[in-house]
């Protein structure tokens, strides 16, 4: 008999000391064997470490281990972290307050098994799921995002227009993660970043299920990300030659100037810039709101005459 691939979990916990014990368990449940838990706390202020440690202890028939920090390193240092310890042919990042469905692991490292080199990874959509684990109606792709309709392939061109797969949906060939070198720690969060970098080489597989749950809550990082978060500009920066990104780069450095939160780093690109529009340009001159808008009202007016 074929021995099952080892597959790593990577999960991390930052202040879910409520939930981590529901997520523990739906790793627990899964009917696929051949798993190792690998645990990091990022220095949670309530009782998650004891939390964790109380559940490691009632399982000791399970291949854990777990990294509590005394000090914040963020999710990319954190999930590099357990990367580097990790053994598992094919990867799975998840915040300790998602589940996982009792088949999700089975049904993917089949579909792996049997994919092709030129593939990195399968995922799905998801149930979204609220503090008491109550189902919404909707599912995570079309609520967060606008795609209905799905197939395998690559999703690079879409991936820069929108970021849409549930990162706890993935399942990804550890050997293409360590070949990109791991998620780029100095972003503040991890996961589109790391499906651009993938989806320029390779393939991603699309199942048509819902293989986990992702829970929507006041502090969860997904609604937190702003549009004029410093590391989405950092991102369009890696992709800054793509027609796509560069819209993006224009609009974030506008509304960001527009609520006087250009950076140093806003300002430079522009000044690269070979062929500078005269938003741009205005923008550089830090000529005020005031003038900005009367110049860019006025430049439509006279264009529009013609």
């Amino acid at each position: 008999m074929t021995e099952l691939p080892l597959v790593s979990i990577l999960c991390l916990s930052y202040n879910q000391e409520r939930f981590v014990t529901e997520s523990l368990e739906s790793f627990k449940s899964q009917k696929y064997s051949n798993i190792e838990i690998l645990i990091c706390d990022d220095c949670s202020k309530d009782n998650s470490v004891e939390v964790i440690n109380n559940w490691i202890k009632n399982n000791p028939q399970l291949d854990i281990r777990f990294i509590p920090h005394s000090q914040n390193k963020g999710i990319c240092k954190s999930l590099n972290e357990l990367l580097n310890i990790s053994k598992g042919k094919y990867i799975i990042t998840i915040a300790l307050d998602d589940l996982m469905e009792p088949d999700k692991i089975e049904r993917h490292v089949t579909i792996l098994e049997n994919s092709s080199p030129n593939e990195a990874l399968v995922f799905s959509n998801a149930h979204i799921i609220d503090d008491n684990s109550v189902r919404f109606q909707n599912t995570f792709i079309p609520y967060f995002h606008r795609y209905l309709s799905i197939e395998s392939g690559n999703f690079y061109k879409r991936l820069l227009e929108d970021n849409f797969l549930p990162a706890m949906s993935c399942v990804t060939k550890s050997s293409l993660i360590k070949e990109i070198g791991g998620w780029d720690e100095t972003l503040t969060f991890e996961d589109w970043d790391m499906w651009l970098r993938l989806s320029q080489k390779y393939d991603f597989i699309y199942d048509d299920t819902k293989s986990c749950s992702y829970r929507m809550h006041a502090t969860n990082s997904h609604k937190k990300k702003n549009f004029l978060d410093v590391s989405f500009f950092d991102i369009y920066l890696k992709h800054k030659e793509q027609p796509e990104m560069k819209k993006r780069i224009q609009k974030l450095i506008h509304e960001a100037y527009k609520e006087n939160r250009l950076t140093e780093a806003h300002k430079k690109y522009l000044r690269e810039l070979d062929n500078k529009t005269l938003s741009e340009k205005l923008i550089l001159k830090n000529v005020g709101k005031f003038t900005y808008n009367t110049m860019l009202y006025l430049q439509k007016v006279y264009y529009k005459s013609w």
